[in-house]
């Protein structure tokens, strides 16, 4: 993220809430007038500290200072890259709020929506897993052997259920004739050729004496 106007607040000791705009590369703090900030205080070095603007922002470093100087209360070393609410302390006598403000032309380009291409009309659609296995042709012969296999099991049914009706015809048409005929040797035991209506129905079959 890129930022624009930095800037320390004094937020204890000397000249409590005083605001020191940060516009030069190179900003020396001190109790010497020569200094870009000065702070007239015996606990401040003549030469305390000196901060650098970098291309993320600026860069503290101490000047071998007697007291020392600190980001966060960790002394500061050879460099330090300043964060924006970073605290800076001047020894235990001045404390510093680091601020910096957002650059707004890099948040707009930073928010500015990316561009997303339509998809290619021409291109091919990824196939499914279910669709690329039967399109395969391990899968479609085994496709093929399956609707093989139902249609003969649905002809052996069918040939079974036609064989159950023919056989159960037949055993109709035997008990039919075993009925008829046992109903003639009933008749013709019992002699009804010649009691009334048989004998005027079957005369032409059979006299009576």
């Amino acid at each position: 993220m890129g930022y624009k106007k930095f800037r320390l607040t004094v937020i204890k000791g000397f000249n409590k809430g005083e605001v020191f705009p940060l516009e030069e590369d190179e900003v020396i703090i001190g109790r010497g007038e020569e200094n870009s900030i000065v702070l007239n205080i015996a606990e401040v070095s003549r030469k305390h500290s000196v901060l650098t603007r970098g291309e993320e922002g600026y860069i503290i470093k101490d000047l071998d200072s007697t007291n020392g100087t600190f980001v966060d209360k960790k002394k500061v070393g050879d460099k330090y890259l300043l964060k924006p609410g970073d605290t800076i302390m001047l020894g235990d006598a001045i404390y510093l709020t680091y601020q910096a403000d957002v650059d707004p032309e890099e948040t707009l380009v930073a928010l500015r929506p990316v561009e997303i291409s339509s998809p290619d009309d021409t291109a091919e659609a990824p196939k499914p897993a279910a669709q690329e296995r039967a399109s395969s042709p391990v899968a479609a012969q085994g496709q093929r052997k399956t609707a093989k296999d139902n249609l003969s099991q649905s002809q052996v049914t069918e040939e079974k259920k036609g064989r159950t009706w023919l056989w159960a015809g037949i055993g109709c048409v035997v008990v039919i004739i075993f009925l008829i005929v046992i109903g003639l040797i009933i008749f013709d035991y019992l002699n009804l050729y010649c009691t009334p209506p048989f004998d005027t129905l079957l005369n032409f079959l059979y006299i009576c004496p």
